[in-house]
Formats: C-alpha cells, structure tokens, sequence
C-alpha cells in the first residue's frame, strides 16, 4: 500500500534497503519519529513475512505480493496508520486483514494484545506459525470475515483495518471503545482511496481524511 505522493521519492531510496537498520532509518527520513513504533519495527524482521522470491527485496519500503491476491503493506504505510492510533502499552487493539502477520507483530510491541482477523485460512495459518517463531504471546488469532468484527462484544481501545471498504463497518464501530480510535482506507465515489482517521466519541463518530492510498479491497463474503 503506497501513498501516492510518496511514489517518486520512495522509488529513488527503496532499492539501498539491506535490512532492518537501513528500513528505519529510511522511514526517519520520511517522517516517522515516534521512537516506540520505530522500536517495534525493528524488532520484526520482515523478510519472515515475505515470499521467497522476494526476501531480496524485504527491507525496501515498498509492498509485495503474498498469497491469495493479497499484499504485505508498506513499511512506511504501516508506521504512518499505527502512530495515529496513539497507543499505549496497555491497550487491546483489534486488526482487520492478517496477511502473513507483520503488522500484527509490530502491533504486538506496542500495546498490552492484539486480536486480528483474517478471511483466508491459508494466511492465518502461515502468521500463526511465524507469528511463533518469535515467541510472541499476547496475539489472538481469528479466522472469519472482518466486516463482522469481533462477534462476542469485546470492546477495542484500537481498531486498525489494511484493506478498503466504502463504508466504515458497523460492526466494527460497535468493537470500539468510546474515545477509541479506527484508521482505514475508505473507497470513494470516484474510485480512490482515502486514509480515514475515526474517533468514537459516544453515539458521534468524528471522520477525518488523512491522504490518499491504494489498498487491495475488504473482503465480505464467506471465509476460505
């Protein structure tokens, strides 16, 4: 997932990536300064959620494709959405769109647990095993359809979703906290895509339009 005016800039960096290090200090450069959230991004190597074919290019802030048409977001997409959550370490954060689980584990740093969804068994099951590896313990693992949100009323001081809808489930609003925090990609009427940022503030929800994004869409239908 690319911001659209990061485009230009990013391309004439991304290829110096090696690893972690070089990741970080790239997303200094463009902007990211919260030392919890860059911390935690250099405690997940990425190239343990990447494809094989692409381990080469791990550390280049940029997306790649993983299995079942889905994408590994972008590094610097990931740490731009997770600091408008201002989260604390006592926080539960509820994550639409697993993937292969690298967002999940740079959440997994930064607040006291994290319950994430994803609607292909295929990659639930690769994050959970990699997930593992290192010996994370505060993740909860749900297979199901994210425009549900979490079905037995828990309530989230967080709630970040990696793929676009043109409505801000329902559902997921009723998992957030009042004062809580929601951040997306929202579909236009035109076809584009905006970074929302949503904040509950009892029965008032306040949207606010962040920039312009391009994300694969949120899936409803009947999990794989």
């Amino acid at each position: 997932m690319l911001f659209s005016w990061k485009k230009n800039k990013i391309k004439k960096s991304a290829g110096f990536n090696r690893n972690n290090e070089d990741l970080i200090e790239e997303l200094k450069i463009e902007g990211i300064a919260e030392h919890n959230i860059l911390c935690a991004i250099k405690k997940v190597p990425r190239e343990l959620f990447v494809e094989k074919q692409f381990i080469q290019q791990a550390y280049k802030n940029i997306p790649l494709p993983i299995d079942c048409g889905q994408t590994i977001s972008q590094p610097y997409v990931v740490a731009y959405m997770i600091s408008y959550l201002k989260l604390k370490n006592t926080d539960k954060v509820l994550e639409i769109g697993t993937g292969t689980g690298y967002q999940t584990a740079i959440l997994s740093h930064l607040c006291k647990e994290v319950c994430t969804i994803e609607i292909h068994s295929k990659l639930l099951n690769e994050a959970k095993k990699k997930i593992t590896k290192l010996n994370l313990k505060n993740i909860i693992f749900k297979l199901g359809n994210g425009i549900e949100g979490w079905k037995n009323k828990v309530l989230f001081d967080a709630i970040i979703v990696s793929a676009a809808s043109e409505i801000i489930p329902a559902k997921l609003l009723e998992n957030l906290k009042n004062q809580g925090s929601l951040i997306m990609p929202q579909k236009t009427k035109l076809g584009n895509q905006k970074l929302i940022l949503v904040k509950k503030n009892n029965e008032t929800v306040l949207k606010k339009e962040l920039f312009s994004v391009k994300f694969v869409p949120l899936l409803n239908k009947n999990i794989e």
